[in-house]
């Protein structure tokens, strides 16, 4: 294989113009597969957008500008009928499924399951570039806000560098992924990816959405405080479109809710908060935790109901130890970490449904295939009834 040079000039077109993108789109026509990714706002705004998506195929690479006065549609239309090198799909997929309704129709190769299941470590493009390319690129621009326009130049290089070297990595992976027997493995996981990206998505639960992570082991009257200063935080990034933790971030919400319920004064207008918190909200923030502090007792917050399969008696716990590490034993074989093969949620899934056979998991939608065959040995090993048959062969 050919080593792509490591240069810092990056060959690629900018496409904003109605005239440009409709070149591109004809030019796409000739394409069978397409190395593609794209850049969003979701670090800087309360909504995020799409606001680049950059492809490279047959030696070109063009970056195109979704927020530029132009229809997208033929183009999407057109690209959805390609083959798409991405690395980690499903970040990628949600975003243009929200934007565009983009569904890929052709199959996706998506370069991080590859990785990952060619047994590498650690598997971000940055990681992946060094260790197939021995390339090493400086990630140092993830946290950019990519729909400002114009884009300065450096950006646009980076964005276009994403998908310059995906179809050198993509034909080395799949090699590698042939040699192993494990083309299959890769492929199906591949269909699970998209799946899980495009489907029709259940709107939040607006009562659950404040119970952010560090709040389980509060009383109730302390997560009355992280409920409202949450409803006080969500009020200023909605209409404002800014993200939520430039306003006040999570871990700053659990430390104001645990200062807030153990004081014993009423909060006045001069309290001193034990956070930063610009002077333009400060008044509606007092506001809320006033209102969490004057909030009777059967209004607080009532505690989440926990997950039944998590409450397992002693006897499962340990049937669900002992399949866990045969597993293991299966993971350290096949060269891969346990979680790509099966997680402790789906061992405990498999143990609590009884699922012994390919096909009682299929069913229940645990694992998937190749997982599922993996494991069959460990599941006939632990759990009685798996020993009557064998689906190895399925």
């Amino acid at each position: 294989m050919t080593k792509p040079t490591d240069d810092k000039h990056i060959d690629f077109e900018l496409i904003e113009t109605a005239e440009a993108l409709e070149k591109l789109t004809g030019r796409l026509k000739s394409a069978h597969t397409i190395a593609f990714d794209t850049e969003a706002d979701s670090f800087h705004h309360y909504r995020p957008k799409v606001c680049l998506i950059q492809l490279s195929f047959d030696g070109y690479t063009a970056v195109v500008d979704p927020l530029a006065a132009m229809s997208m549609e033929p183009f999407l239309k057109e690209l959805a009928q390609k083959e798409l090198v991405i690395h980690d799909a499903g970040y990628d997929l949600r975003m243009l499924k929200s934007d565009f309704d983009f569904v890929p129709q052709n199959g996706v190769f998506d370069t991080m399951l590859a990785a990952a299941l060619t047994g590498m470590a650690n598997v971000g493009l940055s990681s992946v570039l060094e260790h197939v390319l021995d390339m090493k690129v400086a990630k140092h621009n993830q946290k950019a806000d990519w729909s400002r326009r114009p884009l300065p130049q450096h950006l646009l290089r980076y964005a276009a560098e994403d998908t310059i070297h995906l179809m050198h990595i993509r034909n080395h992976l799949e090699s590698r992924l042939k040699a192993l027997g494990r083309l299959e493995w890769h492929a199906e996981s591949c269909r699970q990816a998209v799946a899980a990206a495009t489907a029709a998505k259940e709107p939040p639960d607006s009562q659950e959405q404040w119970r952010i992570k560090g709040t389980g082991k509060l009383s109730y009257r302390q997560m009355a405080f992280v409920r409202e200063i949450w409803q006080w935080r969500h009020a200023i990034a909605q209409p404002t479109n800014i993200a939520p933790f430039m306003i006040c971030r999570n871990e700053e919400i659990v430390q104001l809710a645990l200062w807030a319920a153990h004081r014993r004064k009423p909060l006045e207008a001069d309290t001193k908060l034990p956070i930063r918190c610009k002077n333009s909200y400060r008044k509606t923030l007092l506001a809320a935790l006033q209102k969490a502090q004057a909030m009777p007792e059967d209004q607080w917050p009532s505690p989440r109901l926990s997950d039944p399969s998590k409450r397992l008696s002693d006897t499962t716990r340990k049937i669900v130890n002992a399949l866990k590490t045969e597993c293991e034993k299966i993971a350290a074989e096949q060269g891969l970490p346990l979680q790509w093969i099966a997680s402790r949620s789906a061992l405990t899934v498999i143990v609590l449904k009884g699922a012994v056979t390919l096909e009682q998991i299929r069913k229940e939608k645990i694992l998937m295939n190749w997982q599922a065959r993996l494991i069959l040995p460990a599941i006939g090993k632990v759990l009685p009834k798996a020993g009557r048959e064998s689906e190895l062969s399925a």
